[in-house]
């Protein structure tokens, strides 16, 4: 093996993370490969010179291979798929060997087998050796701008694309592959592919999946080297992976993670007035969306970025927020804990009011820096019923000029966005990366700004958006029962392809739901990644509209939601480390579950909960499979053994009901229900505890809930473990991490068991029959629904181990 001098300074940028380790090692390798060919050594990895083509192999985490394939030696940057700098985690131990003209490859959690000579057949292999894929040709391949591998029998395979608007009868699984794009109207996709023992990522703008007699092949492949990637496990650690690969979410403002109110059809006055009901009813609200009413549309001077406060010529409907622009409405309802989105579109009008050849002072500029999107023309906006054209964000240049001149209203008090119609304008499909480029406008252009967290909501989803603070929705719905039922599918294909942050139109866009599709509509919305509500113009999606029977059922679901933000937030920071997102489709979290691998009308919430709504009319009772495991009622308490189809009754008169279980061996945290994030200060969090003999563990965490400083260390972070063990439970607090110094100071441990000694840090605490306000005092024993149950508090922050004898 060859070895050029400076060989680290000649890699791809992604491959220079290398550690003095692994230098060592390389060193030492150089005699096992003195018989390999054309065979140079990379980080983790191996470089073959076959003629004028290289075929890079690496591992670059645990159960993570890449494959470079470039063919003539031509090498291309990536796409905006891939994270520029990619948190990896590094191989815990790396192996190379040579044997009989196969170079190897190894970490913990896989292989890769290359041979050395023509055509270079590439095996990769899990931990316990067996196969996954095998590419025959990776050569040959790449000059048809493909990648064809092999793979075992069996298996169902997911990913590649979302589901349209329209209901087609597809289901979740990908078997016959599939087109790859970012699609319309709360689609999405990704050049990627997984199982339940391994995955595919392809660095590629759009393509195609096709599987025919166990050959998987990525055809149409838009870099002219191929660059793939190949993960090993269940999809948890695959979904990580990619996460960590692509680019994870940042986290969130917290307040996005509460409920909200989105709205076409709206004046300053009304907007107020009703939230004063969201207070005066104790129906808890954080955020409020706006659409085209909060802009000056039609006015000259911009009137596209700015607040609807004037009455300029062309405003459709003017000065609708005249306190918009001066910041005093966004300020009025800070204080009453609300904070404001607005809509915006990729097109400009093209005239002024009333002169159909005087271009506006914006489409002007737009046309003399060619900012707009390639190949379109003119269309009317159906809100002016004027000409308009779409601007290109792919450009640098326009995002850059669009967000200066959105900056005036972000300053007066407009703190998240909602970006639509960025996937098409008539007959016109815009490219995959256009929708993530006007997110990542804002992402760019807010952090040069501001410290303050981006948000963004946005109607398709191509993989690699999430790091741009990018959320998605399921486009312009119809209400109804069926319509509702199909977003679950839809929710579970989007987070199939890397789209963590979803949610939909509440109540359906399209249409006016009955009270009872509402109230369940609010039940399911509770459990997705982001609660929020929307109509049509002039529909309203206040829980009181829809009479008081809906209304109890929605604001028990909201503030169900609120009770559960610590364990939400917890997730999200989670997310945002590279690890699984909130809302998993039970394939992800029970692999090996033939009972789980198809099922679409329930999900897991976080390793705790599993969540099953109720989606049809007058319903008596719900159809609920419980995975392997031990589950309880999350309403009665009453415990189920996992593994089967059951029949529970619902409640078709008062729609209350939530179909809800909580996993054994898991870790639930919740607190008081506030009205807004941030409310009053959150003193003490509750964690309810369900030991069983698997390790539950559970992330507290803690930020400011606004800021990017937790990027630089400012948060509380404490991993909290419990098991039990015959007649004893432990339970271990690791001493925390960060420097936030926020208002937590205790948990109160509710630990769903009878015992008859409490020790913490080994000594001794009392029983009494009222748990101290002070922690570590004492603990009491007393029941709920779920049966004895023992309190005890603690103080958060210090490592702690609390173990109980049982009775």
């Amino acid at each position: 093996m060859t070895h050029p001098r400076n060989w680290i300074d000649s890699l791809p940028v992604e491959s220079k993370c290398i550690s003095l380790f692994t230098a060592a090692l390389l060193a030492t390798c150089v005699p096992a490969f003195a018989q390999c060919a054309h065979v140079t050594s990379l980080p983790e990895g191996i470089e073959i010179t076959s003629g004028s083509s290289l075929l890079d192999v690496q591992i670059l985490e645990d159960r993570v291979a890449r494959v470079h394939v470039r063919p003539d030696s031509q090498s291309t940057p990536r796409t905006l798929v891939m994270d520029p700098h990619p948190s990896l985690h590094a191989p815990a131990s790396f192996h190379e060997s040579e044997q009989n003209g196969i170079c190897s490859l190894s970490a913990p959690g896989i292989s890769v087998l290359v041979e050395e000579s023509s055509p270079y057949a590439i095996r990769f292999e899990d931990a316990a050796g067996r196969e996954l894929l095998h590419s025959a040709d990776p050569i040959a391949e790449a000059r048809q701008s493909s990648v064809t591998l092999q793979y075992a029998a069996g298996g169902t395979l997911y990913g590649i694309h979302g589901l349209n608007r329209e209901d087609t009868l597809i289901g979740l699984t990908r078997d016959q592959g599939g087109k790859v794009a970012a699609g319309v109207q709360g689609d999405s996709g990704a050049p990627f592919v997984f199982s339940a023992r391994y995955g595919l990522l392809v660095d590629s703008d759009g393509g195609e999946f096709t599987n025919d007699s166990g050959n998987l092949t990525f055809a149409h492949d838009s870099r002219p080297d191929v660059e793939y990637f190949v993960f090993a496990g269940a999809p948890l650690e695959t979904m990580a992976s990619l996460s960590r690969l692509v680019g994870p979410p940042p986290l969130p403002p917290e307040w996005t993670l509460g409920f909200l109110n989105s709205q076409w059809g709206s004046t300053q006055d009304e907007v107020e007035r009703i939230i004063a009901t969201y207070r005066r009813k104790q129906i808890p609200l954080d955020g409020f969306i706006l659409d085209f009413d909060w802009k000056a549309w039609g006015e000259d001077n911009y009137g596209e970025w700015r607040w609807n406060s004037t009455y300029g010529a062309g405003n459709a409907a003017p000065c609708k927020f005249p306190d918009g622009a001066s910041g005093i409405f966004a300020k009025r309802l800070a204080a009453e804990g609300i904070k404001l989105a607005g809509i915006l579109k990729p097109r400009i009008l093209l005239t002024v009011a009333g002169s159909p050849s005087q271009p506006t002072e914006a489409a002007a500029y737009a046309t003399a820096h060619n900012l707009w999107y390639p190949g379109e023309p003119e269309m009317p906006d159906y809100f002016s019923r004027r000409m308009a054209r779409d601007l290109d964000f792919n450009n640098p240049t326009t995002r850059a000029w669009y967000w200066q001149h959105l900056l005036p209203a972000f300053r007066a008090g407009m703190v998240a966005w909602w970006n639509d119609e960025a996937d098409l304008s008539g007959e016109t499909i815009f490219n995959n990366f256009q929708f993530l480029n006007m997110g990542r406008m804002l992402y760019e252009g807010q952090r040069a700004d501001s410290n303050l967290r981006v948000w963004s909501i946005n109607r398709s989803f191509y993989l690699g958006a999430s790091r741009y603070g990018y959320a998605g929705w399921s486009g312009d719905i119809d209400t109804g029962f069926a319509s509702m039922a199909f977003q679950r599918r839809r929710m579970l294909a989007a987070l199939d392809t890397g789209e963590f942050h979803w949610s939909m139109d509440t109540g359906g866009f399209s249409g006016h739901p009955s009270p009872e599709n509402y109230a369940r509509w609010m039940e399911f919305a509770a459990f997705v990644p982001i609660m929020r509500v929307h109509g049509d113009f002039n529909e309203k999606r206040q829980p009181w509209v829809y009479g008081p029977v809906a209304e109890a059922a929605a604001k028990k679901a909201i503030d169900l939601r609120y009770h559960l933000l610590p364990y939400i937030y917890s997730y999200e920071r989670l997310t945002s480390e590279g690890q699984v997102g909130l809302v998993r489709p039970l394939y992800w979290q029970f692999p090996d579950d033939p009972g789980s691998a198809t099922q679409e009308t329930e999900w897991m919430f976080g390793d705790a909960l599993l969540a099953a709504p109720v989606v049809t009319k007058d319903a008596p009772s719900k159809n609920i499979y419980l995975p392997p495991g031990e589950w309880f009622s999350y309403a009665t308490g009453k415990r189920y053994a996992g593994t089967q189809n059951m029949v529970i009754p619902v409640d078709a008169k008062t729609w209350q009901d939530i179909p809800l279980f909580v996993r054994a061996g898991s870790i639930l945290a919740t607190q008081p229900v506030e009205q807004y994030v941030g409310q009053h200060p959150v003193k003490e969090i509750t964690l309810d505890v369900f030991p069983a003999p698997a390790v539950a563990s559970f992330t507290a965490y803690e930020d400011d809930g606004t800021t990017y400083d937790y990027e630089k260390g400012d948060y509380l972070q404490q991993v909290v473990t419990a098991q039990r063990s015959g007649k004893t439970i432990f339970i271990t607090l690791d001493a925390a991490t960060g420097s936030y110094s926020g208002p937590l100071r205790t948990y109160l441990l509710r630990i769903q068991a009878s015992a008859h000694r409490v020790l913490l840090n080994g000594k001794a605490l009392a029983l009494t029959t009222s748990l101290a306000a002070a922690p570590g005092q004492s603990w009491t024993q007393t029941t709920d629904r779920f049966g004895p149950v023992i309190l005890i508090r603690i103080a958060a922050g210090a490592r702690s181990v609390t173990t109980l004898t049982l009775q």
